[in-house]
């Protein structure tokens, strides 16, 4: 048994990169919403302007963001997967306007998990990447008993 045999067993049929996607992207929502919570103040100014629908879409964006971590590691749709890189470089593009809306951030603590929440994301979609992601997203699916 090589190695590489020995990291498919131990994940099930997924390679080691899409496992350690699904931890790190996983890590990354609970580091945001810490983020958030670090950050209360916000959170009231934002709840008083939106009430409702503010709590709405935290709800909404959280369960979006888990049923793509799901389409992407679970059930190996590779649209998924370059959609989330796209989207990560339109994030990267992005960030500049971010990091100069600093009065966002109303405390160091809630920036400092936001840009790791950031940094981790990032790192997750590269591991889609790798090449034994790349061949596990391009075979495709054996039909159960064949």
């Amino acid at each position: 048994m090589t190695s590489e045999d020995l990291g498919q067993t131990r994940t099930g049929s997924r390679p080691e990169s899409v496992v350690w996607y699904e931890r790190l992207a996983w890590a990354a929502i609970a580091v945001g919403l810490a983020s958030g919570a670090a950050n209360p103040a916000l959170l009231a100014r934002n709840y008083h302007l939106y009430h409702t629908g503010f709590l709405l879409y935290g709800a909404l964006s959280v369960t979006g963001q888990l049923l793509w971590i799901w389409l992407v590691a679970r059930k190996r749709q590779n649209w998924a997967r370059w959609i989330s890189l796209f989207w990560i470089l339109l994030s990267i593009l992005g960030i500049e306007s971010t990091i100069r809306d600093m009065e966002r951030f109303l405390n160091p603590v809630a920036a400092i998990l936001f840009y790791a929440a950031f940094a981790i994301s990032i790192v997750s979609v590269m591991l889609l990447f790798r090449s034994d992601a790349r061949e596990w997203f391009s075979r495709k699916r054996v039909a159960s008993g064949a």
